[in-house]
């Protein structure tokens, strides 16, 4: 077979935007690697205040909203309407069923008990460490923000106009949200989805904002003739990101002389998340040139990143184990050399794609398998939660 030209590179039998794809297989690579790093290197070797440390951990800080934006994109293209042009009831009853799971699982992972039958028994700060909102639980009510907005605009123009406009106020919002001390006036469980405070990694001010500018995107890319958007991806991501960094840059001048309340300007700084808007941009241009050398390998990474999910819970789960049982991340933490850390992170990855792939090949091989493999973990579930 000739080498593929450019036209046909970037040409699909279905509207499946494998660029993004391979951007959230990246980003899901550099998670890993960050967790397992982070998790086992000693802390005065891996100083995020120093060089090259520093660069390192902007970059983590970059992962998680590259999987937000890859979402809410691929959540638009995702998307069955019905007659009136608003999201079926069929898709919405899967939207919803979705949240919930990653709710369910992202409480289950920091599970604070061995068993139910303990819970009355737990004190106030076992509490706090369970309700703090992680990746899967802002996701999960995220989604159903998503979901809410869907149901409510009937074309993808208006969706992607007031999505833009829910997540630049996400942002815009954000010094003032983290300003209130949430936890006098709501519980515990609602409080910890808008502050820091009590240890939440993933508020939802601002990081649902990258959700929705995802689905902003992503209903911009849909009103695109389905051959130009990868070339757009190519050629105008990152003019965009570009331009959303001048934008960014002024706004932090703005934003510097008005009375804000005090707050660190990477977490709470509205003209940081533009930044961080703006380098993704960059980064889906360079992953769309990428696309095209490893254009031969899209099914796979189009099958990686549709489980981004299974990947984060199981490479989770190695490193640190669950509730009911530990792992080397809890008795080496914070204790190892960078090359060990490193080598670790690679094994880890090897470890975690291989499981990844060889549970689908079972699952689409042997009889019945799905079924049996959710009969096993709802039977393992249920004894570790009730024996």
């Amino acid at each position: 077979m000739g080498e593929l030209t450019q036209k046909s590179v970037f040409s699909s039998k279905n509207s499946r935007l494998f660029i993004l794809d391979l951007a959230r297989c990246i980003a899901m690579i550099m998670m890993v690697q960050g967790h397992t790093i982070d998790a086992l290197a000693h802390p005065q070797l891996l100083n995020t205040g120093e060089f090259p440390w520093n660069i390192w951990n902007f970059i983590r800080g970059l992962t998680a909203p590259v999987f937000l934006m890859v979402s809410g994109a691929v959540h638009v293209f995702a998307m069955k309407s019905d007659s009136t042009g608003k999201m079926g009831d069929e898709t919405m009853i899967r939207r919803i069923r979705w949240a919930l799971i990653l709710l369910s699982v992202g409480y289950l992972l920091v599970f604070p008990a061995n068993r139910i039958f303990d819970l009355p028994f737990l004190n106030y700060d076992s509490w706090k460490l369970f309700f703090q909102s992680n990746i899967l639980q802002l996701v999960g009510v995220s989604l159903l923000l998503v979901v809410w907005l869907c149901r409510s605009f009937y074309t993808v123009k208006s969706l992607g106009i007031a999505a833009f406009t829910v997540a630049f106020s996400i942002f815009l919002l954000t010094p003032f949200v983290h300003a209130v001390d949430w936890f006098n006036y709501l519980p515990e469980p609602i409080g910890a989805f808008l502050s820091y405070q009590h240890g939440s990694l993933f508020p939802i001010f601002p990081f649902a904002g990258f959700l929705f500018m995802g689905v902003s995107f992503g209903a911009y890319l849909k009103q695109i003739e389905q051959s130009e958007r990868d070339n757009f991806l190519l050629k105008k991501s990152r003019l965009i990101g570009i331009a959303i960094l001048g934008i960014a840059g002024v706004l932090a001048l703005i934003l510097n002389q008005l009375p804000l309340p005090k707050h660190e300007f990477m977490m709470s700084n509205p003209a940081f998340m533009l930044i961080r808007v703006g380098i993704i941009f960059i980064f889906f241009s360079f992953t769309a040139w990428l696309h095209k050398k490893l254009y031969r390998f899209r099914e796979l990474y189009a099958f990686l990143s549709a489980k981004s999910f299974h990947v984060y819970v199981l490479h989770l789960i190695i490193i640190y184990g669950t509730p009911w049982f530990s792992s080397f991340g809890r008795y080496y933490g914070k204790s190892q050399s960078i090359e060990v850390s490193a080598l670790a992170a690679f094994l880890i990855i090897s470890v975690t794609l291989t499981m990844i792939y060889l549970v689908d090949y079972i699952q689409k091989n042997v009889y019945r398998a799905p079924e049996i493999l959710r009969f096993s973990l709802g039977t393992m579930l249920a004894y570790a939660l009730l024996r």
